[in-house]
């Protein structure tokens, strides 16, 4: 599976183990929050992955509504502060609440979960849940670093060598 991330042009490739990892992180927070629904998607509003069951909610629609409320919420930061700093943002209703925070800088993840879980829980599980994608994540970008950084460097020492050839030096 490619994830683009839009923001930068670049892809990311997310193979099957890398998928399922993500997977099952997903399932473990949302079983033992006992939330309604657990997303993981882009920062563009893209779902990636999701675990629980949406009922009646249009994980599409649902991911990109998040996904620009987390971006103006930082956007706030921004004006407020300087600095784009709102990791978490939480929306509370009447029967639901709504989390999201930022995983790896790229991603999003956003939580759907009745009142009856506390806050506190659903932080702890989410910051411990983000900690273990994160340095995944960060790990597969810096293979990815070094695997592009070689290609670059071997294609250029190629195309040197033919440009050398072609006129004759």
């Amino acid at each position: 599976m490619v994830v683009e991330n839009r923001l930068n042009g670049n892809g990311m490739v997310l193979s099957e183990t890398t998928y399922r990892r993500i997977s099952r992180i997903l399932y473990e927070l949302n079983t033992r929050l006992r939330a309604t629904l657990t997303i993981f998607a882009d920062m563009n509003g893209y779902p990636i992955d999701y675990s629980g069951d949406p009922k009646n909610i249009n994980v599409n629609a649902l991911t990109a509504v998040a996904a620009g409320s987390f971006s103006a919420s930082n956007e706030m930061s921004r004006m407020i502060s300087g600095e784009q700093n709102f990791d978490h943002v939480l929306h509370e209703g009447s029967r639901r609440n709504v989390y999201m925070c930022n995983v790896s800088n790229d991603y999003i993840m956003i939580l759907v979960f009745g009142k009856a879980v506390p806050i506190g829980f659903v932080r702890l599980l989410t910051h411990t849940a983000v900690g273990k994608l994160n340095q995944y994540l960060d790990s597969l970008k810096m293979q990815s670093r070094h695997i592009s950084q070689f290609i670059d460097a071997d294609f250029r020492s190629k195309l040197n060598r033919e440009l050398d050839q072609a006129f004759g030096f």
